[in-house]
């Protein structure tokens, strides 16, 4: 395989593994949220040369209604849909910084086209195991039972693998 392909044979495989994770959804809703994640790992890609580094992106997971297939087989009905997302980065000043990750919020609005909005919001690694000691069981049940439709380190050992 030429190396010009490897990339987009590596994208095609990932675009596929977040699409199955959301198979439970309609065409749509799925290609709307595998849109969104592709964006959003785009845009966290730190092209600096030199410090200060941007934090690294681990995870982003689907939360909320979309997150689970209900009773009833999920239907088409045309609404626009809102899709809560979830990132996870190890850098504490990354977290929540609407400077940073607003530009990835309106690009991810942009290309959606108002077929569907983003809700995004942004964690580090360690922040589910503070709000797990703290007892908050809305978020923690929200990310229990939440979808991971890019894991840092599934990409990394498909890396590892070649």
């Amino acid at each position: 395989m030429s190396e010009a392909a490897a990339p987009t044979l590596a994208a095609l495989t990932e675009r596929h593994r977040t699409m199955a994770r959301i198979g439970h959804l309609v065409r749509r809703k799925q290609v709307e949220i595998e849109r969104a994640v592709r964006l959003l790992r785009a845009h966290f890609i730190d092209r600096r040369p030199r410090a200060p580094k941007c934090g690294t992106l681990h995870r982003i997971m689907l939360v909320g209604p979309f997150a689970q297939p209900g009773s009833k087989p999920d239907r088409e009905t045309g609404e626009i849909n809102a899709y809560d997302l979830w990132a996870f980065v190890d850098h504490p000043e990354y977290r929540g910084r609407n400077r940073h990750w607003g530009l990835a919020r309106r690009v991810v609005a942009s290309s959606l086209r108002g077929r569907a909005t983003v809700v995004l919001s942004v964690f580090t690694l360690d922040e589910i195991d503070r709000l797990r000691a703290a007892g908050n069981r809305f978020l923690t049940d929200q990310y229990d039972d939440g979808v991971v439709l890019y894991d840092r380190a599934d990409a990394g050992s498909e890396e590892a693998r070649k």
